[in-house]
């Protein structure tokens, strides 16, 4: 079970890289208009950013009182969150991509950059209790292999976040509007699995 939680929190981590996000967006312009150091720096901010999360979403409802129902109202509201995410993918029509300028240079800014993305996106927080409460309720995970679970799903989210970065220009010149939406439509897909399943 350790190498199944280890398995599958890095496959996890490794595909949300590539739902499309404003994080990624983000990432793939810093990377374009600076460079894949700077690109690197703000992964490092989101991959920060998900570990505050996930600390929070295994560690802090053992802080909160004890409330009835709690993980079906969890596991309910993450899966409307994963439904509504996985039809917006699915459905997403983004025509093109933006690549603004950026001009501040530093290691503080880039990677509160990227912590910010993320952590300021309640839906973020939201979609890993909601995982977490998955990996309890349905795969019957203990409390080490959720830790796991995580612990590999940010090794590989970190991994896929700077390889981004280095090849940012590379991405650039290979997506275009019909493989966004083709994307788009297999992430939509996995997401509403999920929200079913849940």
């Amino acid at each position: 079970m350790n190498t199944q939680a280890i398995i599958y929190g890095f496959f996890w981590g490794f595909i949300l890289c590539f739902t499309f996000g404003p994080a990624f967006f983000s990432l793939i312009q810093v990377s374009i208009d600076s460079s894949y150091k700077k690109g690197s720096v703000m992964a490092i901010g989101i991959v920060a950013a998900d570990a505050l999360l996930m600390f929070f979403a295994v560690f802090g409802t053992s802080f909160l009182p004890s409330i009835e129902y709690f993980d079906q109202i969890i596991s309910s509201l993450g899966a409307a969150l994963l439904l509504s995410m996985g039809i917006f993918s699915f459905f997403s029509k983004r025509k093109q991509l933006i690549y603004p300028q950026s001009k501040m240079g530093n290691f503080v800014y880039y990677f509160t950059k990227g912590a910010f993305l993320n952590i300021l996106n309640p839906a973020n927080f939201l979609f890993v209790v909601s995982t977490c409460t998955y990996l309890k309720g349905v795969l019957k995970y203990n409390l080490n292999q959720i830790v796991m679970f995580f612990l590999a799903s940010l090794c590989a989210t970190l991994i896929a976040e700077v390889l981004i970065s280095v090849y940012a220009s590379k991405i650039k010149k290979i997506i275009d509007v019909r493989k966004i939406e083709f994307i788009n439509k297999i992430a939509g897909s996995v997401f509403i699995i999920i929200a079913i399943r849940m």
